[in-house]
């Protein structure tokens, strides 16, 4: 019913090229094999088939199938140089696919599941990838707990989240801060529409900002800590690495 109304509106989603082809590199570094969960009405899927992928799209909607299809159609067809693509129905919170691929790529879907289906969804992402291969959530708007069970469940399924302690201490000493704060390009600033009096606003603002920024500090410092154990991590052939996506918009 979303994707009719969505349809019906004439809102199919358009993402520029620099949004759509960010992952193409790592796609192509990785080996081209590429599966969409979640597709829905992306232009993912046949973008990356055209820039010479192997691609699976999948989605629980068939009107998400159904449009894809002839999204391929009237675009530019296949040639040596192209890749495929396979369109089929399937839930992925439900059960897993048969093939393997390098790489996996969930927009915007993993993180509105419930913990349960998070759990499920990840199993069956991390079933669908050879060793070496990787998962790439990309998310919006998503930090602090629900940050942490998103986490969770791909370590769970047995995925290597590179940074993760690092990420983890920063997120739980900015919490326990009690400041309102929002992450740009990596780092926490106080919020522009906080609760400070006006009169003494930027003296507020200033000092819980530095407070902040000690904590970044830390957090660098325990990062660069980190970078051995994730270098050897991710020179082992047999790793399948998990990278959760923070975008704001």
């Amino acid at each position: 019913r979303y994707f009719n109304a969505e349809l019906l509106a004439g809102r199919a989603r358009f993402y520029p090229d620099f949004i759509v082809l960010r992952f193409l590199s790592f796609v192509h570094e990785k080996g081209g094999r590429v599966w969409f969960p979640g597709c829905g009405l992306d232009p993912y899927p046949w973008t990356y088939a055209k820039n010479g992928c192997q691609v699976l799209a999948t989605d629980f909607s068939p009107v998400a199938v159904h449009y894809q299809k002839p999204t391929l159609q009237e675009g530019e067809a296949f040639t040596e140089a192209h890749g495929s693509l396979v369109l089929t129905e399937h839930d992925f919170v439900q059960r897993p696919v048969d093939e393997k691929f390098d790489v996996v790529i969930n927009c915007s879907a993993f993180h509105g599941l419930s913990p349960d289906a998070m759990f499920a969804a990840a199993r069956h992402f991390h079933a669908a990838l050879r060793p070496g291969g990787a998962c790439l959530l990309d998310t919006i708007n998503i930090q602090g707990d629900r940050q942490n069970v998103m986490e969770d469940s791909l370590v769970a399924a047995g995925f290597f989240v590179p940074f993760l302690t690092s990420e983890r201490w920063l997120r739980k000493e900015l919490e326990g801060t009690g400041i309102g704060y929002a992450m740009v390009l990596g780092h926490p600033h106080v919020l522009a529409y906080n609760p400070y009096p006006r009169r003494r606003r930027k003296e507020f603002a200033d000092r819980d900002q530095q407070i902040l920024d000690d904590l970044h500090t830390e957090y660098r410092r325990r990062y660069q800590d980190e970078v051995p154990e994730v270098k050897a991590k991710m020179k082992d052939p047999t790793t399948i690495v998990a990278y959760v996506i923070c975008s704001s918009g």
